[in-house]
């Protein structure tokens, strides 16, 4: 009799869980041995991989507040990582760009995670590889959906407050 969804809930939750922490741990070490933070370089591995971006843009993408986004970028700047650049439509607006050291940095992270990754496959047998791979992609196609579901249902709910809230004209 195949497992129950609440018995399968459970173990994904268990297994996904260990698996999150120990890629954190993992990767927080082989990132911070190399003078930025797990956050600046996430933000930098973005900027590399998108171009260019406003705060807001990169909030979304790192799952992040703008304040939150606009410290890390104060200290990428600070390092040299990274370089602000008015955009030319709006002058108020700001964009972030990764600079040389910065995708420097990237590629010098990315190239030690690609060897731990090359070891994790090694442990699996050739057959299963592509399934696992599928898989995760699966996976991370359905937190996105939820989170976007999420943020409609957010904003939905902040304009609704704002109708009732705001005073009539």
């Amino acid at each position: 009799m195949p497992a129950s969804l609440s018995d399968q809930t459970e173990r994904l939750y268990r297994v996904f869980s260990e698996l999150i922490k120990g890629y954190q741990f993992r990767d927080r070490h082989r990132i911070t041995s190399c003078g930025v933070s797990v956050t600046q370089c996430y933000a930098l591995e973005v900027l590399y991989e998108h171009g260019a971006l406003t705060m807001g843009q990169l909030a979304a993408q790192l799952y992040l507040d703008v304040s939150t986004v606009t410290r890390v970028m104060d200290q990428l700047v600070a390092g040299r990582f990274v370089q602000r650049i008015p955009d030319d439509k709006d002058r108020r607006v700001i964009r972030a760009a990764i600079t040389e050291r910065g995708a420097e940095q990237v590629l010098k992270v990315r190239h030690g995670l690609l060897e731990e990754y090359r070891q994790v496959l090694e442990q699996i047998p050739v057959a299963g590889r592509e399934s696992v791979i599928k898989a995760i992609g699966l996976m991370l196609d359905a937190f996105q959906q939820r989170n976007e579901r999420a943020d409609c249902l957010k904003t939905a709910a902040h304009r609704e407050t704002a109708k009732t809230t705001s005073p009539g004209i």
